[in-house]
């Protein structure tokens, strides 16, 4: 059985990246001998942090305890992190030791200079990737991206989808609401998310006297974005149609599914200048929950032929609520029972967004000993 390791920058501080490591592990772990081993940022003076601003400094991580972690390795997945001078002298290293190895880097979004450096703190970082990771070629031997992209810094790439542990997630239990619907969205708060388009859409729709619906949002999870929302719906007197929650997980997030009708993806990757098809982790627990989705962005494994996504446009135009009521009602129409909806977007879910299906490609390319 080939041995390999699955290295990250200190993944494991966000919930939604650790829960995507222990998913990729797990079914990396299904083929291959894995082990995992963080590299981590060591703490540095105020003018260390300074110095190291510089496009020529490095970020001070623990390379060196990584690299004795690593034992005997026929590959390496690792998930991306900045590139500056050490973290390409990092994988110098590994293959000087390892020749062999396959060195195998996630790239989970690209492009990805204007999501990952757009704020002007970020703007050193950018520096130094871009005098480094052009150098990164002479390593790396694949990158794996979830665009269409053969190629990425001289680099071939795997191409995948995002998956998701299915097994790990139960399915919503809810049942449809008489006169009422409502609209949920998960996530860490950001401008990309695009919710103000909802939250405008809505105060136009409660502007008219005759609705047959009354539609209300839950926005659930914290971040910088948040405030915004919140002064908007202050704004608009939307206090009776908006509720926020805190970040939630298990149980309590469990009964947010069960109350809720439709999961809401990104509508704002138009800010990012982003206009290919989304393939976040976020979009395959709502199938994996049975949901159907609305969505500013297209969906990766969502065509035109799945009747339970209404895609909008990718701009900053308000959500027209009575487009989702009509989105809504034809799933009612065609199916009386909530449950086998829920089920039969489920089952999609297990055809096509597994985390087997998505690691498949780079099982295939590291390729199975033989017994």
């Amino acid at each position: 059985m080939k041995k390999g390791y699955y290295i990250h920058f200190e993944g494991r501080s966000s919930i939604g990246i650790s829960k995507k490591i222990d998913m990729q592990t797990a079914s990396l772990s299904k083929y291959f001998d894995m082990g995992e081993v963080e590299v981590r940022t060591i703490k540095r003076s105020l003018l260390q942090r300074i110095l190291g601003l510089f496009p020529t400094a490095s970020i001070k991580r623990d390379y060196k305890s990584a690299l004795a972690k690593l034992d005997s390795p026929d590959f390496l997945y690792v998930r991306r992190a900045v590139a500056d001078r050490a973290y390409v002298h990092f994988w110098k290293q590994v293959k000087e030791k390892y020749p062999s190895c396959r060195l195998i880097i996630e790239v989970f979004t690209y492009p990805y200079d204007k999501d990952d450096f757009a704020r002007w703190d970020a703007w050193p970082f950018y520096f130094k990737e871009l005098l480094y990771r052009g150098k990164l070629k002479k390593y790396v031997d694949a990158f794996v991206t979830y665009s269409e992209d053969a190629e990425i810094f001289g680099v071939p790439t795997i191409r995948t989808i995002n998956g998701i542990q299915l097994e790990t997630i139960s399915t919503a239990k809810g049942t449809y609401q008489e006169n009422k619907i409502t609209m949920m969205a998960v996530a860490y708060m950001q401008s990309h998310h695009g919710y103000e388009r909802i939250i405008e859409g809505l105060y136009r729709y409660c502007q008219k006297t005759d609705n047959k619906y009354t539609v209300e949002l839950l926005l659930i999870g914290d971040g910088p974005e948040k405030p915004f929302y919140q002064s908007l719906v202050q704004k608009y007197h939307l206090e009776n149609y908006v509720r926020f929650y805190p970040t939630m997980s298990g149980d309590a997030l469990d009964e947010m599914y069960d109350i809720s009708d439709i999961a809401l993806a990104s509508f704002g990757t138009y800010k990012k200048g982003v206009y290919t098809r989304l393939s976040a982790l976020k979009t395959r627990e709502y199938l994996a929950k049975g949901m159907p989705i609305i969505t500013g962005c297209e969906i990766d494994v969502l065509d035109s032929r799945y009747e339970f996504v209404r895609n909008f446009p990718n701009n900053a135009d308000p959500v027209d609520i009575d487009e989702v009521i009509a989105f809504y009602d034809n799933i009612k129409q065609k199916e009386t029972d909530k449950h086998t909806v829920i089920n039969t977007i489920r089952q999609f879910a297990q055809s096509h967004v597994s985390m087997d299906s998505a690691m498949k490609p780079i099982i295939d390319y590291i390729g199975v000993s033989q017994p």
